[in-house]
């Protein structure tokens, strides 16, 4: 049985832990905020962007361009994004086994035919840890990312697909919805799909349609 002075000692030791996961839980709510306001503040020019191109599509103008061709995949390129730390839930976790799976589809090409971008340092130990070389990429752009690195990157995997070095590029990521809902999504980068995009856009549409509709209906006495 434990004496009184080594209980004592073990309540002491929980009261500083405590402040300890405290003080993280604040600065890493701050974080999440900063994050948040970026994101919502990028949001309108994403919709205004994805506008522009549907009215351009919408013309049914010829369109000639290297990033649209379809070509039979004999080199994928994979886009994985993480944390850079843990304590973050299934945050992480979820993209492992996403691009687990994504790696699983593309076997048969083998291993030296599977290029594998990770963004944030726990996605990169776990492509180590799956036998694969991480490609290059900036140590920031997980958790400080600039305009300019994701240009950088986007720039280098375009190079890539035009020069027929990949056929496909895909991407695994985070759409952030809301502080307590991120859904993770697998997504094809290149070539374009132009298809995906007018969808999108429609349903973009109805979705806002129906959020209208539900305020209308929410006035209602």
């Amino acid at each position: 049985m434990a004496s009184l002075k080594e209980v004592k000692t073990r309540i002491n030791s929980v009261k500083s832990t405590r402040k300890i996961t405290s003080a993280m839980k604040m600065v890493a709510s701050a974080k999440l905020h900063k994050a948040q306001g970026a994101i919502e503040n990028m949001l309108p020019y994403q919709k205004k962007l994805n506008k522009i191109l549907t009215n351009f599509l919408s013309a049914d103008l010829p369109i000639e361009s290297p990033y649209v061709k379809e070509r039979e995949v004999k080199r994928v390129a994979i886009v994985a994004f993480s944390s850079n730390t843990s304590l973050c839930g299934a945050f992480n976790a979820n993209v492992i086994k996403m691009l687990l799976q994504t790696v699983g589809e593309y076997r048969t090409l083998g291993q030296d035919n599977i290029l594998i971008f990770p963004i944030g340092k726990k996605v990169d130990e776990a492509v180590k840890r799956m036998g694969f070389q991480p490609q290059e990429t900036s140590p920031t752009l997980s958790d400080k990312p600039t305009y300019q690195e994701a240009a950088d990157l986007a720039h280098r995997l375009m190079g890539m697909f035009v020069s027929g070095e990949i056929d496909r590029v895909e991407i695994i990521y985070h759409h952030f919805k809301s502080m307590g809902t991120q859904i993770l999504l697998r997504e094809t980068y290149l070539p374009i799909d132009l298809t995906h995009i007018i969808d999108e856009e429609e349903q973009n549409k109805e979705q806002m349609n129906e959020e209208q509709k539900d305020k209308r209906g929410g006035g209602k006495t």
